[in-house]
């Protein structure tokens, strides 16, 4: 009987070991969500369908170009689409090509076939231009009516109306999904032949490999650099774009984190002909996209960066003993959610047959904290200066690489400062100044365990001053990182622990601290209990 026993136990203990296994190397919840989310295009070619489908939800949709010297390959993308899904079935309610700045004739024949033409630098002018796809693809939710927003690469040499129908169809037909991605087989050119595997070289050497790694909730993702995707308008204004490459990562990475895998599908449109890019762009490619996977690695806890990752990518050059290294900028910012950017919410207000102010609390969630913003370099564990000048003179010479022009930065400063009301007291100012001079947020901290004279006559110091250079689109996110940092110090231990620490990454490690505990405050529903000490 024992025997019997010991058998029956040592066979389930394996079984159990198998199933853990194999739990492991493919997580239930992924094969779940694709059996769940994974389309082939031919579900949704019907385009008449999904026209009624389309009506009576009462929605309106977009499809955007973005493009960079495409005139070869743009008209007949814009010619079938127009043809096929707006006059013979009217799916399409615009079709708008919005461009980095091309040299060809791309704006002249987009124009030509019907489609609107818009330059990037154009659209919304204070928030400047940067060149890059993910750019295009900011600005485009600006000046694009649609409810639901389509985009495709206009370098495509098989265009059909699959593209299309193939991402639009799953978000009419199911109301679970917020964001939809291509996938397909990315043929090769070699020596004129197209070879059927070989594509998609930085998905499979640099972001697959990633993913498995540090984000394996989306390993589901079959093609997560497809730069064909469809999404509704209250997600992808709730999104930050980074400007160049890895716009597609930033946003699979952002989705989940923020509302959840289950708002993404993907679609089988089977196969994508294109031109495809040598091995230089591909490596400049794959350094902006490894940079943003993990920034965001990092900013989600996963791994932790210890010093800033720079912008210039190095490559050895030359031929037998003649050699140099040459650098490579590989730029790129990322621009904060839409629904932040003032003029946008007001184009939106306009619109709406009701006009309503966006709630603050719709605003977000933002895909980060405020200390996640702040960098080591940046902060100034112990300030010399006395006075509010002698401080500002510290901070501009701190932040001297980030600043474009420092005269007008440090004159702005000057005539800014508002000291925080914190439940310990005024001992926080704040310093913020908004214009060209910078082309993204610059944050910098600095403490002062004597106190700084505020300079207004009745004697009162500040120990911490926080200080923001930053465009002006950037204003309205400066007010919700003013209202976290203010939060943050509930208690006078906590202002007098931040003055002990000595080092910069002292400094951030306790900030990031007090924001967490604050939030898990929140979460918990404990913010009225006068007798917790944490």
């Amino acid at each position: 009987m024992n025997g019997t026993s010991d058998t029956f136990q040592k066979r389930s203990m394996q079984e159990v070991q198998e199933e853990f296994e194999r739990e492991l190397e493919q997580p239930s919840y992924i094969k779940e969500w694709l059996a769940k989310n994974t389309f082939h295009h031919s579900r949704f070619r019907d385009a008449k369908k999904l026209v009624r489908m389309k009506n009576e939800q009462g929605c309106t949709i977009s499809l955007c170009f973005p493009t960079l010297n495409e005139e070869k390959t743009v008209g007949k993308e814009i010619a079938l689409m127009r043809r096929e899904l707006m006059e013979r079935n009217a799916l399409l309610d615009e079709i708008v090509v919005v461009d980095s700045g091309s040299t060809d004739n791309t704006e002249k024949v987009a124009r030509s076939e019907g489609a609107e033409f818009y330059f990037s630098g154009d659209i919304l002018p204070k928030s400047r231009f940067y060149r890059g796809k993910g750019e295009n693809l900011w600005k485009s939710l600006y000046v694009l009516k649609g409810d639901i927003i389509c985009w495709i690469d206009a370098d495509i040499t098989n265009i059909h109306p699959r593209f299309v129908l193939g991402l639009v169809g799953p978000l009419l037909e199911f109301t679970h999904l917020s964001y939809v991605k291509a996938f397909y087989k990315r043929p090769i050119n070699i020596m004129g032949e197209l070879h059927y595997t070989g594509g998609g070289r930085v998905t499979e050497l640099v972001v697959r490999p990633f993913f498995n790694l540090l984000f394996p909730e989306l390993t589901g993702i079959a093609q997560p650099l497809s730069g064909e995707y469809a999404g509704r308008r209250e997600l992808l204004e709730r999104l930050p774009f980074f400007t160049g490459y890895g716009v597609e990562t930033g946003h699979l990475i952002d989705i989940s984190r923020i509302f959840g895998i289950d708002f993404i599908g993907q679609s089988d449109l089977d196969v994508r002909i294109h031109r495809n890019q040598p091995i230089e762009s591909l490596r400049s490619m794959s350094y902006r996209i490894l940079k943003i996977l993990l920034q965001r690695a990092d900013d989600m806890g996963r791994i932790e960066i210890f010093q800033d990752i720079s912008d210039s990518l190095q490559v050895i050059t030359g031929v037998k003993n003649e050699y140099s290294i040459e650098k490579m900028k590989v730029w790129g910012i990322e621009r904060p959610p839409m629904i932040t950017i003032h003029e946008y919410r007001e184009k939106m207000r306009e619109r709406a047959k009701e006009p309503v102010a966006v709630p603050d609390e719709q605003l977000g969630p933002l895909p980060y904290t405020a200390s996640l913003m702040f960098h080591k370099n940046l902060v100034i564990p112990r300030l010399k200066g006395s006075t509010k000048r002698e401080v500002i003179g510290e901070i501009i010479a701190v932040a001297k690489e980030r600043i474009l022009d420092k005269k007008r930065a440090e004159e702005a400063l000057l005539q800014s400062g508002e000291i925080a009301e914190t439940p310990i007291g005024k001992n926080i100012m704040f310093f913020h100044a908004f214009g060209d001079f910078v082309d993204d947020i610059v944050p910098i901290i600095g403490l002062s365990s004597e106190g700084i004279d505020i300079g207004n006559g009745n004697g009162e110091h500040f120990h911490i001053a926080f200080t923001f250079l930053a465009p002006e689109y950037l204003g309205e996110i400066y007010t919700k990182i003013v209202d976290s940092l203010s939060k943050v110090f509930s208690r006078m231990e906590h202002f007098e622990w931040l003055l002990r620490c000595k080092t910069p990454d002292d400094i951030i490690a306790f900030l990031s601290y007090l924001e967490a505990k604050n939030k898990i405050i929140k979460m918990l529903d404990l913010e009225n209990e006068p007798e917790l000490y944490i």
